[in-house]
């Protein structure tokens, strides 16, 4: 269910059963000030507000709603001056009216009462009034009878008494005064308890006793309630209840809830408004704030609220109502998905604009920043206008606008709207006019190249960055070569000289050279990291590559090595490379079909778009080396190190990564075919993502985190892997052999499909397989406990001898499920189908199958079943009728 509701309410929901109706009790809780001008404080001011209160031990409401009104005050009593001994407590709400006389403390002496203490508070608890352990109607009050003191036996009197009927001698019993609720168990409410007995449990089992009278859920004394339901306008007074204020005076702002549901009925969503009345007042005097506790209730279908989609709660004015279909729009907009979560910080739309405490501060703000920038950018069109007109060009056709564009003004939510339509608008504009400018300038372009008999090829290679390929060319050395060269041939002449000073000083310019060599490294890192998105370099040919290749298998036969070489495009194919050490090296586009690399060192190497046919990598390093749009088919890379390996865009099919190590290893966009990762380890996260893993295997895999996010991993083998924390989200899986996995945490996620999965023996405690398809899956002898298949279809699956303690199959299918011999201690089975399904030998001790739906030819042969719980038992819903 999912809440649509302003700042300033605190939703309370629940479901709760009555005379064969099930029904949503609600409960919207506002904290409100008690000053002359309303104020509507955010819930999360009102729940510290009520932790912070001994009431608090007790809910604040049980989301039943009562069948009459009733104030609670949570107060301490403060008498008018100093060192008082005593003070009347006065409360007026509305019509009802309130006085309670308060003591210091007193004892008894023998049969007088003695003087009572000095006090400058005393707080109005059940604690204060009468009452004592043998006293049901106030086990926690005083003055019932003596007590022991520090060893001291004393007999206290009440510090809290109605002044009609005070206690007049230590035997006296008298009722308890006070302002706050009642506990359940006392007589004052449980008198109105209904008959919980074997027929209830049987027959109406957990739903309220049929026979409840309705006033049990009243938690205020008698006097504090009425049976109408308050106006919200009721006048109200407090004496003595604030620290310094005698007597505190006020009226209730007049405001109303609204409350609406989305309720799924067979296959529509119905939106029903749910009527609400003002039934609890919650007084804080010493705060000066009050909670208006609105409540209502509305007939579901389902038990557990199931079939409520959406609440919305709203607060209004009394007698300024909005429309149904104004709260309907609300809700559609907050449901869209583009501006949803804009539209979730209108708090307008959901009550009184003047009573809103905004969530985003739209002031303007001073912002020197911005404005030196745009002073600057003012000056820069100046100085560019007046430079196209001083060569008598109109700066108006030819040079920016004298002013720039206004920056947007953002006021509400509404203009945050608008601005963020526009910026998308004015993109696309931007970008269709940007294409249209690009094809208009080519078209010209090559017009004036053919009219000028030049080859516009050169260009076109160039925009499509087939002249940028390959590894950046280092340029420093070349450079300061260069000015040598400029410097050498200007030494002849004096003027030559004069035109040399600078290049010299660029020479000797040691910091302006280490730039130069920093921004040379940088480039040749971002090639290093992202080669495998541009085009792919010539593979060299002919001498040129026949020559590279003598030179290094001769090298490689005298026990050189290659590190940081550049081998781009280099034929490598079927040389014996075992152990080399190629750290650094480039070697983009490189053949290595058929190459022996085993043990070799490729950390940090360069493969984008290389051919890696049956190339041998056995225990070969690889971290951070860019294998990226690499054609990699039937190579070994077994026990390998590819951490941070990038792999993206690179194709892999029927390649072994058996106990290779995995940590950080890129696969955006890959396409992988029967990759064989057979206990391979990571531990850190690996994500697989929109991947089609079909002929993987990952048996034996020790992968510490993993996500494995709208894959298809159909037959795929992950037997005996073990896992700390893994997700998997939307799966496709059918077939898939997960027996004796191991997951410590985790999930199968947003409609998984399980069907024919082998889960034998596996390990997987808590996991969420809720909504999964795993009909026909194998899960004997597995770990099970805690598990959640609740709405699983489990058709035609064994769970025999498997240990589901605690697990829940919350309306779950199980036609032709086997339970035989497992252990299902605590499992809840509520309003699972039950078809053919079989128990025999289980353990089904304090088990739940409350509202099952039992078909013919379930079997409990031999099955454990004390404390079972089989009530209340599934009946079709009874036909709409009047609420309780």
């Amino acid at each position: 269910m999912k809440v649509f509701k302003p700042l300033a309410i605190s939703v309370l929901a629940r479901p709760f059963e009555f005379r064969d109706r099930t029904m949503l009790g609600l409960t919207g809780l506002v904290c409100v000030g008690m000053g002359a001008i309303p104020e509507v404080f955010p819930e999360t001011q009102l729940w510290p507000l009520w932790a912070s209160r001994p009431e608090s031990a007790a809910p604040l409401d049980e989301c039943i709603p009562r069948s009459r009104s009733e104030y609670l005050v949570s107060g301490v009593a403060y008498p008018p001056g100093p060192a008082q001994r005593a003070c009347a407590v006065e409360v007026e709400v509305g019509r009802l009216q309130k006085r309670l006389l308060v003591h210091g403390d007193r004892f008894w002496n023998g049969a007088t009462p003695s003087e009572p203490q000095p006090f400058e508070s005393i707080p109005l608890t059940w604690s204060r009034a009468f009452g004592g352990q043998e006293v049901t109607e106030n086990p926690l009050g005083r003055g019932a009878g003596p007590t022991n003191e520090a060893g001291v036996r004393l007999h206290w009197l009440p510090n809290v008494e109605d002044p009609r009927c005070p206690v007049t001698s230590p035997r006296e019993r008298v009722q308890p005064a006070g302002l706050g609720p009642i506990d359940p168990l006392w007589p004052q409410r449980k008198c109105h308890q209904g008959t919980y007995d074997d027929a209830w449990l049987k027959t109406q089992f957990p739903a309220i006793a049929a026979d409840t009278d309705w006033r049990f859920f009243n938690v205020a004394p008698d006097d504090q309630q009425q049976d109408a339901p308050f106006t919200g306008t009721e006048a109200y007074a407090f004496r003595h209840l604030h620290p310094a204020k005698a007597q505190l005076k006020g009226q209730l702002p007049g405001l109303c809830m609204r409350a609406f549901v989305t309720q799924r009925v067979g296959q529509q969503e119905k939106f029903k408004e749910i009527k609400t009345r003002l039934n609890t007042l919650w007084f804080f005097p010493d705060a000066e704030r009050v909670i208006l506790a609105f409540q209502g209730m509305h007939e579901i279908a389902e038990d557990d609220g199931a079939d409520v989609v959406h609440l919305l709660a709203a607060i209004e004015r009394l007698g300024q109502p909005r429309s149904a279909e104004h709260y309907l729009h609300v809700r559609d907009k907050r449901l869209d998905k583009n501006n949803g979560v804009i539209e979730a910080l209108r708090e307008d739309d959901l009550m009184p604009a003047d009573l809103v405490v905004p969530l985003v501060d739209f002031s303007p703000r001073e912002n020197r920043a911005l404005e030196r920038g745009q002073r600057r950018a003012e000056q820069e069109r100046a100085r560019a206008r007046d430079e196209v007109a001083s060569h008598g060009l109109d700066p108006d056709a030819h040079a920016p606008p004298a002013k720039g564009e206004p920056e947007p003004q953002v006021r509400s939510l509404d203009d945050l709207l608008r601005m963020r339509a526009d910026i998308e608008s004015k993109a696309e504009k931007t970008r269709q006019q940007a294409e249209r400018q690009k094809a208009e300038s080519l078209r010209e372009t090559q017009a004036l190249f053919q009219k000028q008999g030049l080859d516009f090829g050169p260009i076109e290679r160039e925009m499509a960055g087939l002249q940028t390929r390959g590894p950046p060319k280092p340029f420093v050395d070349d450079l300061l070569g260069s000015f040598r060269d400029h410097i050498a041939a200007g030494q002849g002449s004096k003027a030559g000289k004069a035109g040399v000073v600078e290049l010299e000083q660029m020479v000797v310019d040691g910091p302006l050279q280490s730039g130069w060599r920093e921004g040379e490294a940088k480039q040749l890192l971002a090639y290093r990291l992202t080669a495998h998105y541009q085009p792919p370099v010539d593979r060299l040919a002919g001498e040129a590559a026949q020559a590279l290749r003598r030179r290094v298998a001769a090298h490689h036969a005298a026990g050189g090595g290659f590190a940081r070489w550049d081998l781009t495009g280099a034929d490598l194919s079927g040389l014996d490379l075992t152990g080399a050490n190629f750290e650094g090296a480039l070697m983009e586009r490189t053949n290595l079909s058929g190459t022996n690399l085993r043990g070799a060192n490729l950390r940090g190497v360069v493969l984008a778009h290389a051919d890696l046919l049956s190339t041998q990598l056995q225990h070969a390093a690889l971290a951070g080396a860019n294998l990226g749009a690499a054609h990699i088919v039937k190579s070994d890379f077994e026990g390998a190190d590819l951490r941070a390996a990038i792999f993206a865009k690179a194709q892999l099919d029927g390649v072994s990564w058996r106990d290779t190590q995995l940590d950080d290893v890129r696969l955006e966009d890959a396409r992988m075919l029967g990759v064989d990762c057979a206990g391979a380890r990571a531990d850190t996260l690996i994500t697989f993502h929109q991947l089609d893993l079909r002929g993987f295997s990952f048996a034996r895999a020790r992968l510490r985190r993993a996500a494995f996010i709208e894959c298809d991993v159909s037959g795929v083998d992950f037997s005996g892997s073990a896992f700390d924390k893994c997700a998997f989200v939307t799966l496709k899986a059918q077939g898939a052999d997960f027996s004796d996995m191991r997951i410590e945490s985790g999930c199968f996620a947003q409609e998984c499909d399980l069907q024919r999965c082998n889960f034998s023996a596996a390990l997987l405690p808590g996991l969420s397989f809720r909504g999964a398809r795993l009909a026909d899956a194998d899960f004997r002898a597995a770990r099970l406990s805690g598990c959640d298949f609740s709405e699983c279809d489990l058709s035609g699956a064994s769970l025999a001898g498997c240990d589901a303690r605690q697990a829940r199959f919350v309306r779950a299918r199980l036609v032709s499920t086997s339970f035989e011999g497992a252990n299902l201690m605590d499992a809840v089975f509520q309003h699972a189908l039950l078809d053919r399904t079989d128990y025999c030998q289980a353990n089904l001790f304090q088990s739940d199958f409350a509202r099952v739906r039992v078909a013919p030819g379930v079997r409990f042969d031999g099955a454990l079943t004390p404390r079972m719980r089989t009530y209340p038992r599934w009946r079709e819903p009874a036909p709409k009728g009047r609420a309780p």
